[in-house]
């Protein structure tokens, strides 16, 4: 359902009124985006003006229809060769007309304050790049594995971050993460990047490697639609950032402690630990078999199913 808001067109929406750019990328997730576009219509009334832009990475009727729908606010459709996420979001963000960028998947729907929090993190902090937290979709029950992969977990791990400190580059997931957009024209996501993964570890690298400031903002939520029954469904996406690491390593030679022998020592320690008795525990497990498929990513030669 509509809000009492006013229903808007891009042509309709003045430039000046914007102050805050949601970039979308999407292909073949209607469902989601649907769920995604309709949480906008909740935010908080006190959210500055927005728009958003949905990046179709490739043909998607379906969701150049959804987004032609009527709405409480501007809704622009892009679209691009299939070139994957980071692309997506350099296009949506040279079309932008607000002065800070946030970017959220078509799987997420924003809390009714997502975008408030970001927008006073950035009055409070000065211009940074924001990482807001990524919580499961509570109208979904999460399965234990959903529950050990996050928000504490390999997938995102936000209790290692300080909202005080400095945030550290690896956590810079572009899941939901707010950047003022010069920033993002400055220093794009890298358009040769070959593998669906980790693509946004490498963006906030070379951020955090310009001084530019990366922090955390608990109070920005964004909910997670996305099931994993258990490691099964999650084991290619391991085996995919281990795949990318190869590339980034290559770019930044200084990275391959941390991004190859690091995960790769952690691995072999982890299957060691395993022959002591009273060890296999299921989250043990479970650790083993992102680490050695991480691990086998860096080592298997590319598949076609892995890449843009």
């Amino acid at each position: 359902m509509v809000s009492s808001r006013a229903i808007y067109t891009a042509a309709q929406m003045n430039e000046r009124d914007v102050e805050i750019t949601v970039i979308i990328a999407t292909v073949g997730r209607t469902a989601q985006l649907d769920e995604s576009l309709n949480a906008f219509e909740r935010l908080d009334p006190e959210t500055p003006p927005f728009e958003v832009i949905v990046v179709c990475d490739g043909v998607d009727p379906t969701s150049r229809e959804l987004c032609g729908k009527p709405r409480g606010f501007p809704v622009r459709v892009l679209s691009q060769e299939p070139a994957g996420p980071g692309p997506a979001r350099n296009l949506g963000a040279a079309s932008a007309r607000g002065e800070l960028v946030v970017l959220l998947n078509d799987d997420t729907r924003p809390d009714p304050g997502c975008l408030l929090a970001h927008a006073s993190a950035q009055a409070r902090l000065g211009p940074c790049v924001a990482i807001g937290r990524v919580e499961w979709d509570p109208d979904r029950l999460p399965t234990p594995y959903m529950k050990w992969l996050a928000p504490e977990g390999h997938q995102f791990n936000y209790g290692r971050l300080d909202p005080e400190l400095q945030a550290p580059w690896n956590a810079c997931w572009a899941t939901n993460l707010a950047v003022p957009r010069d920033w993002l024209l400055e220093e794009p996501f890298d358009p040769d990047f070959p593998v669906l993964a980790v693509e946004d570890g490498e963006w906030g690298y070379r951020l955090f490697r310009s001084g530019r400031q990366l922090r955390y903002v608990p109070e920005s939520v964004c909910f997670h639609d996305h099931r994993y029954e258990g490691p099964a469904d999650f084991r290619q996406r391991a085996r995919t950032g281990g795949a990318a690491s190869r590339y980034v390593v290559r770019r930044h030679p200084e990275l391959t402690w941390t991004l190859i022998w690091r995960p790769v020592t952690a691995a072999a320690i982890r299957a060691m630990s395993m022959l002591w008795p009273g060890n296999w525990r299921q989250e043990m497990l479970w650790d083993l078999d992102f680490r050695s498929n991480y691990a086998f990513g860096i080592v298997q030669p590319r598949r076609k199913d892995w890449c843009r």
